[in-house]
């Protein structure tokens, strides 16, 4: 849990942006060291600009992870939102 747990980079980087509530991480199988992370944001669009305004420090977050060996291979696989403001699912307006 160096990079995706409380006190992990992943929490560090991820918790500058607005709308970001919090993390969850398990382990699916320890044999083949696959963890399933999920993050979670109070509305889509706040999500999407995290995205956005932060794309060269997720890329280097990426490349950095990549060659420690600490991840192998990343995928977002879906998305998840908890939100009180209604249906906010559009993409982001420039």
């Amino acid at each position: 849990m160096k990079v995706f747990g409380p006190a992990g980079i992943w929490n560090e980087f991820v918790s500058l942006a607005k709308g970001y509530i919090g993390t969850q991480v398990w382990c699916e199988s320890e044999a083949e060291r696959q963890y399933r992370v999920l993050d979670f944001w109070t509305s889509h669009r706040l999500f999407e600009r995290f995205r956005e305004q932060l794309a060269a420090e997720y890329e280097w977050f990426s490349r950095l992870v990549t060659a420690e060996g600490l991840v192998e291979r990343q995928e977002i696989v879906g998305t998840c939102y908890e939100s009180s403001e209604g249906n906010d699912l559009a993409p982001a307006e420039s």
